[in-house]
């Protein structure tokens, strides 16, 4: 059994303690949709950053960092190109089952917080002009009680690329993997945070270690 207070060594792919490191896990799927992410900074730092777990799941996909991406030289190529789609709900958005069986040649997703994301979005003449999809999921996000959303659909990164993808290549099942490795990991993050919590109560509310605790998942 993993121990929650071992020496954190960082695995330099996932950014993970070694304890906790899901790089052998990581599957390697080829998607017909390119998928780029753009990650707010901040997110990076996130004990678990679901933006780069499917990063590393796609073969082909980028991860870019910023906050405003308008003279970003590889957004605006893209931006010229009109197979583009944004995955971010709200006004003007379709379902993604409007492109199953014609899957969009790029896939736009942003990474942040519910307060950072949208901010992002408005604040971008390039991402609030590309054609939006949403999605509408059947079931609530993995994070259980690891992280409340704010929303039903409200779904971490991961999810939401996989579940668009599926559905655009009518193939959900291909894409599953990286769902049962966003659950597999949040169970991991969960375990340890009962365990700091009974550390906690035995040493009368303070944490030997100094580790704050698992910090919240962004968006």
């Amino acid at each position: 059994m993993f121990s929650c207070r071992a020496v954190r060594q960082t695995c330099h792919r996932c950014f993970r303690p070694l304890a906790f490191c899901y790089c052998k896990a990581l599957p390697a799927i080829a998607a017909r949709t390119r998928v780029v992410i753009l990650q707010h900074p901040r997110e990076e730092r996130r004990a678990i950053c679901s933006a780069r777990m499917a990063w590393l799941s796609l073969q082909g996909a980028e991860l870019l960092q910023g906050v405003d991406f308008d003279d970003h030289p590889r957004i605006q190529a893209l931006a010229a190109d009109s197979g583009a789609v944004l995955l971010f709900p709200g006004d003007g958005a379709v379902p993604v089952e409007t492109l199953a069986g014609r899957p969009p040649a790029t896939l736009v997703a942003v990474d942040g917080t519910w307060h950072q994301a949208p901010k992002m979005v408005r604040s971008s003449r390039i991402l609030s002009a590309l054609p939006r999809v949403a999605i509408d999921p059947r079931e609530p996000s993995s994070y259980g009680e690891l992280r409340r959303e704010p929303a039903p659909h409200c779904l971490s990164t991961i999810e939401a690329i996989a579940l668009a993808l599926g559905t655009f290549e009518r193939d959900p099942d291909r894409f599953t993997p990286m769902r049962e490795l966003f659950r597999r990991v949040v169970d991991q993050q969960l375990g340890c945070a009962v365990s700091s919590r009974r550390i906690r109560s035995r040493s009368g509310g303070a944490r030997p270690d100094g580790d704050p605790g698992p910090a919240p998942e962004s968006a």
